[in-house]
């Protein structure tokens, strides 16, 4: 054999190899980029930030369910239940941003048997700067755009790690299993209260301006309301969840409470103006928040609290109105501002 001759083979047989790997994710296709699960192959576990922008767009479904953490424990199947729908999928990511949302809420918005949105309105999203934070899922699994595949049909990754997690998960679990961590911690006052301690700051901050978050909860808005009218045919559920009573300590004592509750005064006040909007707020569960054993930390909640949203959600209590969402923040700001917090340390 040759120079050329072994240059030539040495180069088939890299093509070949290649090729061959190619084949084997576009088929597998864990992160559901080019086609829904064939087969009796699901949608199950893999990475969140990299699988969610497929089953968007190849799944079908007439109710999506878009959030944060706060959503990950809920399960699709419970909005399958004729009162929301037939069909449902999750698209939960951890800590997401709007921007994120945004290429989630593009691609179930182009869907037109949508007819449900199930969003988490999380605090945090109308109070941080929307600028410090960019889209986190990979571009070359939200677009179109072939040239760019590559990073997708030859990551060591996906088939070294995440081929095999969709099959291995395929065949121990179901899709209605994606992403629930709740077996996954133990839930007490004891844990919660370990944690939230270490990051309990210790001397109170000056209390901030009523209207220093404004801007960011402009922002959502601008963001967030084209879909609520290029959808006008859509139900936009938005819910508030019930973080724990150490959650409203650490917003007492860094000097956001009256910041925090006139943001959210300034959000739901525009969300109502549409008709197609339903508010569900939960944060004034006030016999929740304090029973410690629900939680891990300052603001995550075991499964049964996702699933007695869902029925509220389902049934139509805890939900506010033009009519009585301000009466609704005055009792909030009233109890966070004059609760005994270091009976939540005993």
């Amino acid at each position: 054999m040759n120079t050329r001759q072994f240059f030539l083979r040495t180069i088939t047989y890299t093509l070949s190899v290649l090729a061959l790997i190619a084949l084997l994710v576009i088929v597998i296709d864990p992160f559901l980029h080019y086609h829904a699960p064939i087969g009796k192959l699901q949608a199950v576990e893999t990475d969140e930030r990299s699988a969610m922008a497929g089953v968007a767009k190849h799944l079908t479904y007439d109710t999506a369910l878009i959030g944060s953490s706060m959503s990950e424990n809920f399960r699709a199947s419970w909005f399958e239940d004729g009162v929301f729908g037939t069909s449902c999928i999750k698209l939960c990511l951890q800590g997401a941003h709007f921007s994120d949302y945004a290429v989630m809420l593009d691609e179930v918005c182009s869907h037109q048997e949508v007819k449900n949105i199930v969003f988490s309105l999380d605090n945090y999203l109308l109070t941080n700067n929307p600028d410090r934070y960019p889209v986190t899922i990979p571009s070359y699994l939200a677009n179109n755009n072939v040239l760019d595949d590559p990073y997708y049909v030859w990551n060591k990754s996906v088939v070294l790690e995440y081929i095999p997690k969709f099959l291995i998960n395929n065949a121990t679990e179901t899709a209605d299993d994606a992403y629930i961590w709740a077996d996954d911690y133990q839930f007490s006052k004891y844990i919660a209260r370990g944690v939230y301690t270490t990051q309990r700051v210790l001397v109170p901050e000056e209390e901030k301006s009523y209207d220093v978050y404004f801007a960011y909860a402009d922002s959502f808005l601008h963001s967030i309301e084209p879909y609520l009218e290029e959808r006008s045919d859509v139900t936009f559920y938005f819910y508030a969840s019930p973080y724990s009573i150490y959650y409203w300590d650490d917003c007492v004592r860094h000097g956001n409470l009256t910041a925090e509750i006139c943001t959210l005064e300034r959000v739901y006040k525009q969300l109502l103006t549409h008709e197609n909007v339903r508010l569900f707020y939960f944060q004034d569960d006030f016999d929740l928040i304090t029973d410690l054993d629900h939680y891990r930390d300052y603001s995550h909640f075991d499964q049964s609290v996702n699933h007695m949203m869902y029925e509220c959600m389902r049934d139509g209590k805890k939900e506010v109105s033009q009519d009585d969402y301000y009466d609704t923040l005055l009792g909030m700001n009233d109890f966070a501002l004059h609760y005994d917090y270091e009976s939540a340390f005993h």
